[in-house]
């Protein structure tokens, strides 16, 4: 009996040794995480506006000549602007028509070239234009699924596989495009996030397996077009930086290679995680008193200064579980945002929390970033943008 005594004794302190140890080992990986994670904020640096009755939405920065490009819906379509710094407008014109120096299909995608010279991309051509919006370059691709943007342009993704060629390689479906298309069971299984297309050799590939991202099939099967491809392209390094609408994971791909070179966690609102994130599901998410459920929703992706990335997500976006019809139902609030930053390697921030009525529209260099003041309740007769620097302490 002493014997016995001794060994249960024994043993219940081998225990309480052993779950000390777990428990300093968790507090010293959650005070290892908290020191990863710089003080990073926003801070305001100037801002100028553009007088005009129609709202001009700017998406990307040449900043040899301090010029913004963006487009604005006005009675005779979508123009294409190019803005100064203080906010004049230089250009905007409609090239919509059947000219040879004109597209036939809706201006989906715009982004300045590394001269400066403009990209315009339909769902049929690809145009580049001068500052003058003179035709310089114009070619048909083809794709298997046909994208018509009727909001205002976004940011075209483009790169040189060949530094020494002017031939680029794309993104045929805008960032936030899905592929998914109703009455396709088998999206899960089979489906591409992204189609590619090279104007060299003259055709596309898909890419990034929709299985191997961060969701189970269930959960598609809910949020089915909602669920879309989010990233942007580094011109000069070839690679892009993809995630998905729902997704805790961004992949890093060599363009060149066509491999996968790395992939980075996401951890919304809980960058002090101890475990790594894992496959959403319907049955692990909160849900709301009405059984809707609640998750974040990936926004967009920044390309910043020094290898950083910042992305912009969404919070407490509601979906139903069990929707009535074929299309997702879904209730996002656009101006309840938070950005995250992230290196080449890992995330290294908190939430920061972005300015009330505050929409991001670009990055600038010196990681900096374009806001554009959105206010829902009153029209004006000019758009008021903002530049925030990231600081950190």
């Amino acid at each position: 009996m002493l014997k016995e005594g001794l060994f249960h004794s024994s043993l219940m302190i081998l225990l309480m040794i052993v779950t000390m140890c777990i428990s300093l080992f968790s507090c010293q990986k959650d005070k290892s995480l908290l020191n990863d994670f710089g003080s990073y904020y926003l801070e305001k640096e100037k801002e100028f506006l553009i007088h005009s009755l129609s709202s001009v939405d700017l998406i990307d920065y040449y900043p040899e000549d301090r010029l913004y490009l963006g487009s604005t819906i006005t009675h005779s379509g979508k123009e294409i602007c190019l803005v100064d710094e203080s906010g004049r407008i230089i250009l905007s014109r409609n090239m919509k028509g059947e000219g040879p120096e004109q597209y036939i299909s809706n201006l989906s995608c715009l982004a300045f070239s590394e001269k400066g010279n403009i990209w315009a991309m339909t769902n049929r051509h690809i145009l580049q234009y001068d500052q003058n919006l003179n035709i310089l370059v114009k070619f048909t691709y083809e794709s298997s699924l046909m994208f018509n943007i009727y909001t205002p342009a976004i940011k075209f993704s483009y790169i040189h596989k060949d530094t020494n060629q002017f031939e680029i390689t794309f993104p045929t479906n805008p960032s936030g495009s899905s592929r998914h298309q109703v009455g396709k069971s088998q999206y899960y299984n089979t489906g591409k996030l992204l189609e590619l297309y090279d104007q060299k050799k003259g055709y596309s590939n898909e890419i990034a397996p929709v299985s191997n991202r961060r969701i189970t099939e269930d959960f598609l099967s809910i949020t089915k077009s909602f669920y879309a491809p989010i990233y942007f392209t580094d011109a000069k390094s070839a690679k892009l930086f993809l995630t998905g609408t729902f997704d805790n994971k961004i992949t890093i791909y060599d363009l060149k290679s066509n491999t996968v070179v790395g992939n980075l966690d996401i951890y919304h609102g809980d960058p002090n995680a101890i475990l790594p994130p894992t496959l959403i599901s319907p049955q692990k998410l909160p849900s709301t008193s009405e059984n809707w459920l609640l998750t974040p929703k990936n926004h967009k992706l920044y390309k910043l200064d020094n290898g950083l990335i910042a992305l912009e997500y969404i919070v407490g976006v509601s979906i139903n579980p069990n929707p009535k019809n074929v299309v997702a139902e879904i209730l996002q609030d656009f101006f309840h945002s938070k950005l995250i930053l992230f290196d080449q390697n890992k995330q290294i921030s908190h939430d920061l929390t972005i300015p009330e009525n505050g929409v991001i529209m670009t990055s600038l260099p010196g990681n900096r970033l374009l806001f554009k003041e959105v206010n829902p309740e009153r029209e004006e007769d000019f758009s008021r943008y903002i530049i925030f620097k990231i600081m950190t302490e």
